[in-house]
């Protein structure tokens, strides 16, 4: 999938891709959200969850100064392959 394809679909079609195909590196609390970062084939996803209302307030592409608040917290050894990956 391109990025500008990622970015035209729906936040309820992005929510429901990641949930289907992304793989979940991991997450933090960012001021009043919880950020899930996710895999999507070749692209960094970041979900944004209010901590308030449960509700997921946006879902976009990370840039690569978005990762940064990531890095501390993700290890290439708790990394699982998804059981449906072909190589």
């Amino acid at each position: 999938m391109r990025p500008i394809h990622f970015n035209d679909l729906s936040l309820r079609d992005k929510a429901l891709l990641l949930d289907d195909f992304g793989v979940l590196l991991c997450s933090i609390e960012h001021y009043d959200h919880r950020v899930y970062l996710y895999a999507l084939n070749n692209l960094f996803v970041e979900a944004y969850h209010n901590i308030e209302t449960k509700a997921v307030d946006r879902v976009t592409m990370a840039e690569p100064a978005d990762l940064d608040k990531f890095l501390a917290r993700i290890s290439i050894y708790n990394y699982k392959k998804p059981e449906n990956h072909q190589l």
